[in-house]
């Protein structure tokens, strides 16, 4: 099967989803916290799954024995890893690296009074805390670093549980590696069409099918079932669209039993989308005919209540000043990159170097994540679209 190019950017996007983890898809905190989520195309569907990623000391992705092997602390040919190993005093580093730094450490993990752990959204958020600093550090210190946290607070057989999730997640984020591996080699450069929606949905159906193979359906739930809701009404409302076989009567019909058989929490959602995007356009057109700001205050305090206001204010001026570091990092990134394709030198380790100083200059660590993903897509659609000219000449 081929993709075609702009296929390579959704399967890429598969690759960014520790840099987001916990949020909406490529918002803020802030963005996912207020009341409105904007509009998701369908290559924006969450189902960004996280890619195992690290320095050159492994071929990624890696033997699940390897995987099993860094989790239980055995040969990765000795299947008889017991849980009290982990017991063993281990090297865990005490500085994190930079981007976890200043950043709110996991919360504690939930055990019944049997001594079962409860499973819910907290132990898949402490996996990908340590596991956002994946390129960072190696993949055996963050999974040691997740290791010393599951012995620091469990005690079996919480910890045995604890231990069993962390390999079955691993087991799958390294599946979900490989899948991308798989869909990169298939690219085909001369095909240049629009992005296939069944090339997202075959990924998807192959994520899901890993997850199932290594993590239990409660755990499943747990961790990704809000998402799944929203990923299958996302992706049936733009085979909805799609289908050229509906007139615009049926298409509204059929969105009609798609909403009647949604989730509450999800049509609220997309209520709040729609409010703001009806809010956004007026704004916009209040500005092009040159209302002052005292006008577009007034308009914005009239269109929602004064807490949603004062919050919509508060966001709008945090992404001003969001676009203004991001397009002063872009300059100096560009400036970076091509003065190592001018000495043939890049994706060198000082190339990797001064990128690195360079986001620290200008973002939080928690902004750093978002940076690298960005960068990761960008870079993405970079390489399509050269594709695209280099096969036109």
């Amino acid at each position: 099967m081929s993709l075609k190019p702009n296929s390579l950017i959704a399967v890429t996007i598969l690759s960014c989803g520790i840099a987001i983890a916990g949020s909406a898809f490529y918002l803020s905190q802030d963005d996912a916290q207020s009341i409105v989520l904007k509009n998701t195309s369908a290559i924006e569907l969450q189902i960004a799954e996280q890619n195992i990623v690290v320095p050159h000391q492994d071929i990624y992705p890696l033997a699940p024995e390897k995987i099993n092997a860094l989790v239980h602390g055995t040969d990765e040919h000795d299947t008889r890893g017991q849980t009290s190993n982990l017991k063993q005093a281990q090297a865990v580093p005490l500085l994190l690296p930079s981007s976890l730094l200043g950043s709110t450490l996991p919360l504690t993990l939930d055990v019944s009074e049997s001594g079962e752990l409860i499973i819910n959204k907290k132990i898949q958020h402490l996996f990908d805390f340590y596991l956002s600093a994946m390129g960072e550090e190696s993949l055996d210190i963050i999974v040691t670093r997740i290791k010393h946290s599951l012995t620091s607070q469990l005690v079996d057989p919480a910890l045995t549980q604890g231990v069993e999730i962390l390999t079955g997640y691993l087991q799958y984020l390294n599946e979900v590696s490989a899948i991308k591996q798989q869909f990169e080699q298939n690219i085909d450069p001369n095909n240049t069409g629009e992005y296939a929606l069944e090339n997202v949905i075959q990924v998807r159906e192959m994520v899901l099918d890993a997850r199932a193979s290594y993590l239990d359906g409660d755990v499943i739930d747990a961790f990704f079932g809000q998402a799944d809701e929203y990923e299958d009404y996302m992706l049936s409302l733009a085979m909805i669209n799609k289908n050229n076989e509906l007139d615009t009567a049926e298409k509204q019909s059929a969105k009609a039993e798609l909403d009647a058989a949604a989730p509450e929490w999800l049509l609220a959602q997309q209520r709040n989308a729609n409010q703001l995007n009806k809010y956004r356009d007026q704004y916009k057109t209040l500005q092009e005919q040159g209302a002052s700001q005292t006008e577009l205050q007034d308009f914005t305090q009239q269109s929602f209540s004064p807490e949603v206001a004062d919050r919509l204010a508060i966001l709008d001026e945090k992404r001003l000043q969001w676009q203004v570091k991001l397009g002063e990092y872009r300059e100096q990134f560009a400036v970076i990159t091509a003065r190592a394709i001018d000495n043939n030198d890049s994706d060198s380790e000082q190339q990797q170097l001064e990128i690195t100083q360079l986001r620290k200059v200008y973002f939080t660590p928690q902004e750093i994540k978002r940076v690298r993903a960005l960068d990761s897509i960008d870079s993405a659609s970079t390489s399509a679209i050269h594709n695209t000219d280099t096969t036109a000449l």
